[in-house]
């Protein structure tokens, strides 16, 4: 743990940060850090207990990372991105999305009509976007699905 030298304060680093929440959750966790070219950084999580941190839909992550950020960001003009990820779940779950971008704008390439995704987050959001984005025959645009402000993505063929 180090001193901030403007605010005199503990500042924890990332990885010690997120220890400490997940120890507070009765997870026992390692963490490592990754910086990534983007600017983001990986603090990525290995437990036996992966399942129920990842939760149903991401739920239990999603939340975990916002936790992390918040606590990371506080008062220390801290603007760095931080993300959560464990198990490599994030990394599969991008391999799924790029697979079902493919196969929603051959659908769409094909029958000539729009193919409407499942609801999903903005970061999956953003992941479909950008896979189709030069791709000659779709366009994307995102929509909202009626699930309680959630939103999806529909391929449109061109």
């Amino acid at each position: 743990m180090s001193e901030s030298a403007e605010t005199g304060r503990s500042v924890e680093s990332p990885q010690a940060v997120l220890e400490n929440v997940l120890r507070l959750m009765d997870f026992e966790a390692k963490v490592e850090r990754f910086d990534q070219e983007d600017g983001e950084i990986l603090l990525h999580v290995s437990t036996p207990d992966a399942g129920r941190l990842i939760g149903r839909n991401a739920q239990v992550l999603e939340a975990l990372q916002t936790v992390v950020n918040r606590m990371l960001r506080r008062g220390e003009g801290d603007h760095a991105r931080y993300l959560v990820d464990i198990e490599r779940y994030r990394e599969r779950r991008k391999d799924k999305l790029l697979a079902m971008a493919i196969e929603a704008a051959e659908e769409a390439e094909q029958t000539g009509q729009p193919v409407k995704l499942p609801s999903m987050g903005a970061r999956d959001r953003r992941t479909i976007h950008q896979a189709l984005v030069d791709r000659p025959g779709v366009r994307t645009e995102s929509e909202e699905s009626g699930e309680e402000g959630e939103k999806r993505v529909v391929v449109f063929p061109k």
